[in-house]
């Protein structure tokens, strides 16, 4: 029922929306301390709000902090550690989690039984350097900084480096370090290329002398010759959820395209009610969900785009993966 519905009623929406009481034992109080940095975001935690959507400190959440307006009993967590994030999904502690597509993937191929329910980024992360460059070729000899293996950026920039004929480690070498270190190291002078993720290419760029250099979902158009999807940040449900709460997915996926088109038309809006759980400037904000490409994938269509994605960067999707989607 659900995949006819999403198949029928699939849509591609594009824009640029240019402490604890004393006493308590040591190992529940380091598993706390843990669990400090997945903030809570709208009204989870409250009765009634007992389904939790793990969304990232970006602007790619910004949609999903107003879709659970139109969704009683959801709430969002905002998260900044990753692994935590992930680690919660995993133990069922959470029903949804927004995050890089290549994490649901590596998830799946490990056995992990989820599903993709929706795309909804197709654009939002950068190089940026300390000169200028117009592509990958001018890179040659030069280090690249990556948050870590296997991530969604590395996927993509590997992919661009090798339309440049490049060899990766060889001709052009990898660092790894997490954004906000990247975003140091670039002030500092200590690097000088990292491909980032909004909004940390704008808290780079505040910083005189630092070049946001190529924009990734341009680079895909050119690289590829078209403009099909490079679908980035997708959202995943335990499989077995997902059967029984067939009508929540289709209501969650109605409330986020409602909710992209507001930030289209009153991105403010998203920067006001954002702004505290994300713990970034509104500036910052303003100016990082102007460079954020929106672009919601779901049913048949969503299969497809991440499907072509995986078979053009190299790495592409078996028969097994007819139960991702």
């Amino acid at each position: 029922m659900m995949a006819t519905f999403l198949d029928t009623c699939t849509c591609i929406i594009r824009n640029r929306c240019n402490s604890y009481a004393k006493g308590c034992k040591a190992m529940i109080v380091v598993f706390l301390c843990c669990l400090a940095q997945v903030l809570p975001g709208r009204a989870v935690g409250e009765p009634g709000r007992d389904i939790v959507v793990l969304a990232p400190a970006t602007p790619a959440s910004i949609p999903l902090i107003l879709a659970v307006d139109d969704l009683p009993g959801v709430g969002v967590k905002i998260f900044h550690n990753h692994s935590q994030a992930h680690s919660l999904f995993l133990r069922k502690q959470a029903q949804f989690l927004t995050t890089g597509i290549s994490v649901g993937v590596r998830f799946f191929r490990q056995g992990v039984p989820l599903k993709i329910i929706n795309s909804h980024v197709a654009g939002l992360s950068f190089l940026v350097s300390t000169r200028p460059v117009k592509g990958f070729g001018e890179l040659k000899g030069e280090k690249i900084w990556l948050p870590f293996p296997g991530s969604p950026l590395e996927e993509v920039t590997r992919f661009f480096a090798r339309s440049e004929g490049l060899v990766w480690q060889r001709d052009i070498r990898v660092g790894y370090a997490m954004f906000d270190s990247s975003v140091k190291m670039l002030q500092q002078g200590r690097i000088g290329f990292a491909a980032l993720p909004e909004p940390f290419v704008s808290l780079a760029e505040a910083h005189a002398g630092l070049v946001v250099s190529l924009d990734y979902a341009a680079l895909w158009e050119r690289y590829t010759g078209s403009r099909t999807t490079c679908p980035q940040v997708g959202t995943f449900v335990n499989a077995q959820w997902a059967k029984a709460h067939p009508e929540l997915i289709v209501r969650f996926n109605q409330a986020l395209a409602r909710a992209i088109e507001r930030c289209a038309t009153d991105p403010g809006l998203g920067v006001q009610r954002a702004g505290h759980l994300l713990r970034f400037p509104g500036k910052i904000l303003d100016t990082a969900l102007g460079r954020t490409r929106f672009e919601l994938l779901m049913g048949q269509t969503l299969k497809q785009g991440v499907t072509a994605y995986y078979k053009t960067i190299g790495s592409p999707l078996d028969e097994t993966f007819n139960d991702f989607f």
